[in-house]
């Protein structure tokens, strides 16, 4: 359980000064790092604070039927920077990792904000002044809804939306291990308090993808290898092909989890090219398979069944690296049977 006396506290002490508050995600952000900023951004207004949304990147196409995701700023050197470096108070919500707030990371060092993480991932990082983590929540978007109940917030329409989107990414759509009775109680109140419509957000979520995203399942399905006796699936998307089919900002995780859905597979991955030399990778397992203990070597981080990094070195050396290291991800049972590495 979480003591939220102190951040009502830092709340209140920043409402009273009038000192602006900063909310971000991690860069690239998902569902639920979007959905649990733009759920306590609302609360944060409702209750006259000064608060503004900044994040390293635009938001993805799928996420701006979100009301308020149209408030977020993307990170400038020039007038999101001076916000990051006068705010009073900075939150980082979905992300405990200070490198991965991105570009904003060096004003924010500079700056005097009182920083507060809000996190259901398993690492507690001393950088924040306040980490309001709880690992066993099943996605950012539950704690921040405590949050609110714990300060006596209203649940408004736009903050049940924000939640709700923010709870059905980060369990799967309610099919992950921490989709517990206390989740679905969760979800019937928001649902309730917002007027949701089930429906059509896992419409604007799920299905109303553009004809390129198709080219691009088509592309990584057809590339697709089973390593390790057929338990590690992977996959890859070229620069070359995220280019022609116009995919580079396409939100990829649920091709991972096709891989993962094959018989017999207990780990996936997926490797994305990016520009200026980077790789993408989006991991996924089942079971006891930690694939965050992987990505934490190359920098990443995550769940143990859900996590991922950016890899600063050639593509294929990317590749490979984490193929290889899979090998040791893997119970040792399962390497019997191996088959070659064909990046």
């Amino acid at each position: 359980m979480i003591d939220w006396t102190k951040l009502s506290e830092k709340l209140e002490t920043a409402r009273r000064d009038g000192r602006g508050i900063v909310l971000s995600t991690h860069v690239n952000a998902d569902g639920d790092g979007l959905g649990s900023e733009i759920g306590l951004w609302s609360f944060l207004r409702s209750r006259g604070h000064v608060a503004t949304m900044i994040n390293d990147d635009p938001v993805p196409q799928k996420y701006r039927f979100l009301r308020g995701s149209e408030q977020i700023l993307t990170y400038d050197p020039d007038h999101a920077a001076r916000l990051v470096r006068e705010a009073g108070l900075f939150v980082v919500l979905d992300n405990s990792s200070p490198e991965r707030v991105g570009r904003m990371l060096p004003e924010l060092q500079k700056g005097g904000a009182f920083t507060i993480c809000i996190d259901h991932h398993a690492m507690v990082n001393p950088f924040w002044n306040l980490n309001c983590v709880d690992e066993e929540a099943s996605a950012s978007g539950q704690i921040v809804y405590e949050a609110i109940r714990a300060m006596g917030g209203t649940i408004t329409p736009d903050i049940a939306e924000a939640l709700y989107v923010s709870l059905v990414t980060d369990t799967g759509h309610f099919r992950f291990p921490r989709s517990t009775a206390h989740v679905h109680r969760i979800v019937a109140d928001l649902m309730e308090k917002g007027s949701l419509s089930a429906p059509k957000i896992f419409r604007a979520l799920y299905e109303d993808i553009q004809p390129g995203m198709n080219r691009l399942i088509a592309y990584a399905l057809a590339d697709a290898h089973y390593e390790y006796g057929g338990r590690f699936a992977w996959a890859r998307l070229t620069k070359v092909q995220l280019e022609a089919c116009n995919g580079l900002d396409e939100d990829t995780g649920d091709l991972v989890n096709m891989l993962l859905a094959v018989d017999g597979v207990v780990a996936a991955a997926l490797f994305k090219e990016l520009p200026e030399g980077k790789t993408k990778v989006s991991l996924r397992s089942r079971g006891d398979v930690d694939v965050n203990a992987l990505a934490s070597q190359f920098g990443g981080g995550g769940h143990k069944n859900a996590s991922g990094v950016t890899m600063t070195r050639p593509f294929e050396d990317g590749v490979r690296q984490i193929v290889e290291g899979m090998r040791e991800t893997l119970p040792p049972a399962e390497h019997a049977g191996a088959r070659a590495i064909t990046p």
